[in-house]
């Protein structure tokens, strides 16, 4: 492939992922509050061939106060996140960072074995990682006929 042929991929694959990034952003399950009026924090979800890691972005989220709940194929992360008071405001010029309450759930791509989740929080970063069911082989049913 030529130099020139080159950097348009590259061009295209970078816009590619600037534009999906975007448009995780504004999915309509972030911007619309939820039941209990919290706020939606952003989820990535990888599949390996054992396992399936979901990583929740929650900056500034109160270690103590996190959740992670599986059952069947979903997982629920709730929390809260909490700025530190400060007495001394007398005007706001941005808010933009959520606080509060959450709740997130995600589908996950397969059944996994809830005995062996395991889950990490570390610099704002929530990682779970749930090991996939190991699927059975095949079966044979033998039918009878009826009488």
């Amino acid at each position: 492939m030529d130099p020139f042929s080159k950097k348009m991929l590259d061009e295209l694959v970078q816009m590619q992922q600037h534009t999906g990034r975007i448009l995780r952003s504004m999915s309509l399950s972030r911007m619309m509050p939820m039941d209990t009026g919290g706020w939606q924090p952003a989820v990535d979800i990888y599949e390996a061939e054992d396992s399936i890691f979901v990583y929740a972005e929650l900056a500034g989220v109160i270690a103590d106060s996190l959740q992670v709940t599986v059952d069947g194929q979903q997982l629920r992360v709730s929390g809260v996140r909490q700025l530190p008071d400060h007495a001394s405001i007398a005007c706001i010029h941005q808010l933009e960072i959520e606080l509060g309450g959450f709740q997130r759930t995600v589908s996950l791509p397969s059944a996994v074995e809830v005995e062996g989740v395991e889950s990490s929080y570390v610099n704002g970063i929530l990682v779970v990682v749930l090991p996939k069911r190991v699927r059975r082989g095949k079966v044979t049913i033998r039918i009878t006929p009826g009488e």
